[in-house]
């Protein structure tokens, strides 16, 4: 999905990432929604999709991976988010 996000074809990567989340739901396999929600996130930011949605991703990553106790997906989400805001507020002045 990542590989998607380099490669300019973001909206391939959400695709793929949508599939991912209902294979994650459909077999409760909660380790893997906190990736999912970042990388939904960072592809969202790519194609300039709505900054609410944008956000509830990252934010949404941000929360399960507390909830998990999932340090290092917190901080790459936390990252990620950091990086997005940074490129909005450049953008902006």
């Amino acid at each position: 999905m990542e590989a998607l996000n380099l490669a300019d074809r973001s909206s391939e990567a959400l695709e793929v990432i949508e599939e991912a989340e209902a294979i994650a739901e459909r077999f409760e396999i909660g380790s893997w929604y906190a990736e999912l929600k970042r990388l939904r996130g960072v592809s969202l930011a790519a194609l300039g999709a709505d900054e609410t949605r944008i956000e509830a991703s990252f934010r949404a990553a941000i929360k399960i991976a507390r909830e998990q106790k999932a340090v290092s997906l917190e901080k790459r989400a936390e990252a990620n988010y950091a990086e997005y805001r940074a490129r909005k507020a450049a953008a902006e002045t």
